[in-house]
């Protein structure tokens, strides 16, 4: 591998391994830290997690990779092996049907041989300092009707009492429920969004950026509200905050908090390179 690994980390917000939905995948020419998404139904999947279907699948997939692969091939292939998996347990008209039902993963992927990172989705990275997020609209309101009820809730309850019980995530269910709607949507919709599930993603919604000046490249999953220049600084500005406001609601407001007995509020993967 040209690049060389300088750190690495990936933690599921569970605190236990098999739980994890994030990974980081690092191969010959390739790097990439996919987040698992799950899905709002799970009943396709025979009851394993149909995250971790996804980004085994897509790590595997990656590792195929020939090294001058462009972005779109890659993201053809990427999305053809989560198709693959529908057809091959015969779901596929079911999750054509019912997207809140795909499995999907948001992925962030770098190119040796092209100087690239490719984002699908809401990962992350620094280029030499420099952060680039992909965030997506309706993340950004469903995370202000949360904030909204939790403000609202706050009028008559301690704080305390909602970490105990954080009522906002019960109301926005239905809405998260249909936001799937909006998923490689190909309707011209500033709500449609795209994501690595199995169907044609949204071809303009993937960027890239060139990194053949960069020295210092660093790949993260959402699961890290604020990323930092090294792991360490990373994980202070996420304790900070779990800390400080664990139900995400002011200091970095999010579409979820801290749950009780959890070590974050989400799985999270760091990949930091010199390339």
């Amino acid at each position: 591998m040209a690049y060389t690994v300088v750190e690495s980390y990936t933690h599921a917000k569970t605190g236990r391994d098999e739980d994890n939905e994030d990974r980081i995948v690092t191969v010959p020419g390739f790097a990439a830290v996919i987040d698992g998404m799950t899905p709002q139904d799970k009943s396709l999947y025979s009851g394993v997690s149909p995250a971790l279907i996804c980004t085994e699948r897509l790590s595997e997939c990656i590792g195929r990779f020939a090294q001058e692969i462009s972005c779109y091939d890659a993201v053809t292939a990427l999305t053809d092996c989560i198709a693959d998996y529908y057809r091959e347990h015969h779901i596929i008209e079911n999750v054509s049907n019912h997207p809140h039902k795909r499995m999907g993963a948001n992925i962030i992927l770098y190119s040796d041989h092209r100087k690239e990172v490719w984002f699908v989705g809401d990962c992350q990275c620094s280029i030499d300092g420099v952060v680039t997020t992909n965030e997506k609209l309706v993340d950004q309101l469903m995370t202000d009707m949360r904030i909204t009820i939790i403000r609202s809730y706050l009028e008559t309850r301690d704080l305390e009492d909602l970490y105990e019980k954080d009522l906002s995530t019960l109301h926005i269910q239905p809405f998260l429920r249909q936001q799937y709607h909006h998923q490689n949507n190909q309707t011209d919709s500033p709500l449609a969004y795209t994501v690595i599930d199995g169907f044609p993603v949204i071809r303009d919604q993937v960027k890239v950026i060139n990194v053949k000046e960069a020295k210092d490249v660093i790949l993260a999953s959402d699961g890290y509200p604020v990323l930092k220049e090294d792991l360490a600084q990373t994980e202070a500005a996420l304790a900070h905050l779990l800390k400080n406001d664990p139900l995400c609601y002011f200091l970095k407001p999010n579409t979820k908090g801290l749950e009780k007995g959890k070590d974050s509020f989400d799985d999270r993967a760091y990949l930091r390179m010199k390339v």
